[in-house]
């Protein structure tokens, strides 16, 4: 049963990826759980969705927007690793729920004026939204939804989002399964898992690219933005 899961759910956690540009840990934390320890499922879905998010940015390569990317990306790095070192001091639940609550929020504003909303690609922006990313990423695994309300905003297409989207996630998932790994909390158990996981997640790309391929640009800021406000509904009722 656990691999007929563990399958079936990374090929929907590909399809979410290549459609929104994040969310496939999200959604793979919502069963890995259930089959492995708060150690080993967050290390796999971590393995799965970094090699993902390798190919996907070798994919769009060419239209990583270095100007909008750098800036979030090594603040996000930053706050991740400051956070992690206080993590343990912290009432988990209570900030969970709170940044539950915002994203719910803040997805339910983006909806309400999505078509008015457009940001300028400022280095200044880029080291908010990585600071606030880095420090979300640290405390709940979850940094996607801020960064990506800011790349769906400051960038002109779906490849840049994306080159940009994937770009980000290598380097700091590089560097967040280097400290587990240098920790002892990556074990070769999982790896068998990570393999399987790994196809599936890049069958449900090719699912997930179909799907976008149908997408104008406002109708796919609409999926990314109700996609940020599911994200804290889901973590939300993980507290509750």
């Amino acid at each position: 049963m656990i691999w007929v899961i563990t399958a079936v759910g990374c090929v929907v956690a590909g399809i979410v990826q290549a459609v929104t540009g994040f969310g496939s840990v999200v959604f793979m934390m919502l069963f890995f759980p259930f089959f492995f320890d708060m150690i080993d499922a967050p290390a796999l879905a971590l393995v799965i969705n970094q090699l993902y998010c390798m190919a996907l940015l070798w994919q769009y390569r060419h239209h990583v927007r270095w100007r909008i990317v750098l800036p979030p990306t090594i603040l996000y790095t930053l706050g991740n690793f400051v956070v992690a070192q206080f993590v343990g001091g912290f009432d988990l639940r209570g900030l969970t729920i709170a940044f539950a609550v915002f994203l719910m929020v803040l997805s339910v504003y983006f909806l309400a004026v999505a078509r008015r909303i457009k940001v300028k690609p400022h280095p200044a922006i880029g080291v908010g939204v990585g600071i606030l990313s880095g420090i979300t990423g640290g405390l709940f695994a979850i940094g996607g939804p801020p960064v990506a309300l800011y790349m769906v905003s400051a960038t002109d297409d779906y490849k840049s989002y994306q080159g940009c989207m994937q770009f980000l996630f290598t380097i700091t998932g590089i560097g967040n399964l280097l400290g587990r790994f240098f920790g002892g909390v990556l074990h070769a158990e999982i790896l068998p898992y990570a393999a399987v996981g790994t196809v599936c997640i890049l069958l449900g790309a090719l699912v997930g690219n179909r799907i976008v391929r149908r997408l104008n640009a406002e109708v796919f800021r609409l999926v990314v933005y109700v996609f940020v406000g599911l994200s804290g509904l889901i973590l939300l009722l993980q507290q509750l």
